[in-house]
C-alpha cells in the first residue's frame, strides 16, 4: 500500500518540452558537424555543396538545350560555342573538367591517406615482413 505522500510509480507529469524551432535545429547541426571524421566530413561539407551546385548547373543546360547536349558538352565531346547557348553551355564544360575529376580526386586522396596513415606506426621489418608458416 502507498503512502500518500509517496510519488505516483509512473513518475511526475511533466510538461512536454518545448518544439525545437528550425532555425534552432539548424543551428545545433551546423555546430555539431565536427563529429564527422576526415572522409565523411569532406563528402558531407565540402563534396555535396559542390556537387549539388554542378548538378543544377548540369539540370540548367539540360532544360536549355536539352539532356544529350548537356551531357555531350559536359564531358567535351561537344563544344560549348556549338550550342544555342554558350554562355551556360561554357560554365557546364569547364566544371566538367574540373568538379568531377576534382571530387573523384579527393576522395581517393583520403582513401590513401587513411591506408598510409594506418602503416605509419609499424615498422618497416613488421610491413614487409615475409610469412615464414611453409
Amino acid at each position: 500500500m502507498q503512502m500518500p505522500s509517496d510519488p505516483p510509480a509512473h513518475g511526475i507529469d511533466l510538461p512536454p518540452a518545448p518544439a525545437e524551432r528550425i532555425s534552432e535545429r539548424l543551428r545545433r547541426r551546423w555546430l555539431s558537424r565536427g563529429r564527422h571524421r576526415a572522409l565523411r566530413f569532406w563528402l558531407l561539407f565540402r563534396g555535396l555543396p559542390v556537387l549539388i551546385l554542378y548538378g543544377l548547373l548540369f539540370a540548367l543546360n539540360g532544360f536549355l538545350m536539352g539532356w544529350r547536349k548537356a551531357y555531350d558538352v559536359s564531358i567535351a565531346i561537344t563544344s560549348p560555342a556549338d550550342t544555342p547557348h554558350p554562355v551556360p553551355a561554357w560554365l557546364l564544360s569547364i566544371a566538367g573538367w574540373l568538379v568531377a575529376p576534382g571530387v573523384a580526386g579527393a576522395v581517393a586522396g583520403y582513401v590513401i591517406s587513411a591506408s598510409i596513415a594506418g602503416r605509419r606506426g609499424m615498422s618497416v621489418e613488421h610491413a614487409f615482413a615475409e610469412d615464414r608458416d611453409g
